[in-house]
């Protein structure tokens, strides 16, 4: 039943209109009384009858002299007053049976309206009985704590879920003071000041407090109070409270994670921004140091050896850097395989160089995992405040600024920002911005240069070179934009072109005849250890319906160095298609005879250095006899490049080398003028100039 309607049907007003009915109705019943009423009916007839019979005698005598007349008068006054009488009577007696009617009628209207309040009030009884249950059942099962507890702050009841957090039976806390029992031993008195405002102001809602179970354990509570007023005036809390400690721990783990690494565990990019925006904002104008740190060649360990290797090197840096870095300085990593790290005190810019350097050797060592060994470099670049800005994004852009800047000189260097150095990068990024527009607006061009046979003088080979040739700026140096494709990562798209181009100049070449001249094609470092990119460069050769085995990849020591066996896992691949491999600028690095043993290569670019080196005749000549004789025992063709003079081609011919090529025997030249150099040599069997 509904409860609204209830009270409605039993309201106040309703119910005093029914008592006021019901008194009426006993007024009324009260006043009908049986003897009164007999003898009103007996004094009223007693009154007519002698009326009657002393007017009516009156009448006759004054009216009726003949007694004949008054003896048939007095027969009809004899009926007559029958007939009156029996009027009064009927009259009196209704009047009094109307008046008992209207009495019973509404003595029994009186009992249908108690019996049907009495049913309603019944039912009301129970509903109210019912809601009481529920709201017991609902304080006993409600998922927070309630404590109901007096103005003394006696605790006056307490619900299951009270006991269930606390640890404490209701019959335990019945009676005693709360604080004594809840309230951690440092906060008792802030406990008891909140206690005293919910008694004066009449409550307190939503406030965090740490309170203390039976065992001891802190928990975060969340609690709201309120004070109500019994009948005798006195107050009750009742104060409903919810435990929030887990709540608190995962808000504590949010902001953990906000600020901090999740791999490494150190303060993260927002964390040290956020730090240096302290510094800067807290007006002490002392100097301090944002140092920006990159990993040298860490895309080579994620692209060879899997992320989870990565991941394993990262934390292992970490681990190294904040066993370096203490309080109140700062370790964070930025990203990826970039870490920060924020110098509060380092004396002079010398010695913070030397910090950094010192740095530089306590992380750098060889880092081995499983089988494999891993040497660290790091790249760092340094910005100062107050002397290069007072802003931290400025300051954070400039560190980073300085370590590419670094990293670009040679890697594994400190940097300290200097306002010239951003105009390298701001070259560096035109740069970049003219190769995209040269490669969407197809400004690079392939310029081909013959490789011969240095015993006849004939073409034997062809080496295929980029060239760009600006639309304003003229021809641009392979030097100068190689470099940024293979760091922008422009290389591949390139590459791809050139190798493309290559093979249809080459195609076309053998289609005129010429199908035993070899192409050779530059493969980058990047193309060779990146999965994607080298499938794409397998898709080209098998497009073209070439001799593969007139067909040369060039690669470089760097190329090999950064991931051997995948070097060589790639290059049988190449092999297998039919091509030749040639190691280009052999002997300027440290391994060079080692590679000659592990891969699978057939030619040898000598470095032009060792050409050079010919006209000095200095004992890098020894070398160079070492390794045509070392190449002669290993089956492998020798290509000296870079001959740029007559007495450099006479000695590389009198030691019996190969082959050479350089801009005394021809500067690289278009495609069709190549054309004619292959028509002039194959008809009239003449050698190249000056050969």
């Amino acid at each position: 039943m509904d409860v609204k309607n209830l009270k409605n049907r039993n309201s106040p007003d309703k119910t005093l209109k029914s008592n006021n009915t019901s008194s009426n109705i006993l007024d009324s019943i009260k006043v009908i009384n049986p003897q009164k009423e007999a003898f009103n009916v007996v004094i009223k007839y007693g009154i007519f009858g002698v009326l009657w019979i002393f007017l009516s005698d009156k009448f006759l005598d004054i009216f009726a002299s003949n007694i004949e007349v008054y003896k048939i008068v007095q027969i009809y006054k004899g009926w007559l007053f029958v007939l009156i009488t029996m009027i009064m009577f009927f009259i009196l007696i209704a009047e009094r049976t109307k008046r008992i009617k209207n009495a019973t009628d509404r003595a029994l209207k009186a009992y249908e309206d108690l019996k049907a309040s009495y049913e309603e009030q019944h039912v009301l009884e129970k509903e109210l009985s019912y809601q009481k249950d529920l709201i017991q059942n609902i304080i006993e099962e409600a998922p927070v704590i309630i404590v109901i507890w007096d103005e003394d702050g006696k605790i006056l009841k307490t619900n299951s879920f009270c006991s269930k957090t606390f640890g404490y039976d209701e019959e335990e806390l019945s009676g005693k003071v709360w604080l004594d029992f809840f309230a951690v031993s440092h906060n008792k008195q802030k406990v008891n000041n909140i206690f005293q405002e919910i008694l004066q102001n009449g409550g307190l809602r939503e406030y965090e407090i740490n309170f203390a179970e039976k065992t001891g354990k802190k928990l975060d509570m969340l609690w709201s109070n309120k004070a109500i007023k019994t009948d005798g005036g006195k107050k009750v809390i009742v104060s409903i409270g919810m435990d929030i400690t887990e709540r608190k721990k995962y808000e504590e783990n949010i902001k953990y994670l906000a600020y901090h690494d999740s791999l490494t565990g150190l303060p993260n990019r927002d964390k040290f921004a956020h730090e240096i925006e302290c510094l800067i904002g807290s007006g002490n104008m002392d100097k301090f140091a944002v140092i920006f740190i990159d990993i040298d060649n860490f895309k080579y360990v994620n692209d060879t050896m899997g992320h989870t290797i990565g991941d394993e090197l990262l934390k292992y840096i970490s681990g190294r850097l904040t066993s370096c870095i203490s309080p109140p300085d700062m370790a964070a990593r930025l990203g990826g395989d970039e870490f920060g790290i924020l110098l509060k005190s380092f004396g002079t810019e010398e010695r913070l160089v030397e910090k950094l350097a010192g740095l530089q050797e306590d992380v750098g060592n060889t880092w081995q995992t499983g089988k494999r060994e891993f040497f660290i470099s790091m790249s760092m670049g340094a910005a100062i405040y107050p002397d290069d800005g007072c802003d931290g994004g400025g300051l954070l852009k400039k560190s980073d600024i300085a370590m590419n800047v670094a990293k670009k000189e040679g890697k594994n260097k400190v940097l300290l920002y200097k306002e010239n150095i951003h105009e390298d990068i701001m070259w560096h990024i035109n740069m970049s911005n003219k190769l995209q527009k040269a490669l969407d607006n197809k400004e690079f061009e392939l310029y081909y240069q013959p490789q011969v046979e240095l015993s006849t003088g004939r073409i034997v080979s062809l080496e295929a070179l980029v060239r760009w040739k600006h639309p304003t700026e003229g021809f641009i140096p392979p030097s100068e934009f190689i470099p940024v494709a293979e760091e922008t990562g422009q290389i591949y798209v390139l590459e791809q072109r050139i190798f493309r181009n290559a093979l249809i100049q080459k195609q076309k070449w053998e289609q005129e005849g010429y199908s035993d001249i070899i192409m050779s094609l530059n493969l980058s470092s990047k193309t060779l250890i990146s999965s994607m990119n080298f499938r794409f460069i397998e898709s080209i050769l098998s497009e073209f319906d070439v001799d593969y085995s007139k067909l040369v990849v060039e690669i470089t020591e760097t190329a090999a160095i950064s991931n051997v066996e995948l070097a060589i896992e790639r290059l049988n691949r190449l092999k297998s298609m039919g091509l030749k491999i040639a190691l280009d600028d052999f002997g300027t690095g440290y391994s060079s005879i080692t590679y000659l043993k592990q891969l699978p290569i057939d030619i040898i670019k000598l470095d032009k250095s060792y050409v050079r080196s010919v006209s000095n005749g200095n004992r890098d000549i020894s070398i160079v006899k070492f390794i045509l004789s070392l190449a002669g025992d290993l089956n492998l063709t020798v290509i000296a490049e870079g001959i740029e003079t007559s007495k450099q081609l006479e000695y590389f011919k009198n030691i019996n080398c190969h082959m050479g090529q350089g801009y005394y025997i021809s500067i690289p030249q278009p495609a069709e003028t190549i054309s004619e150099m292959l028509y002039n040599d194959s008809c009239e069997h003449t050698k190249i100039k000056n050969i």
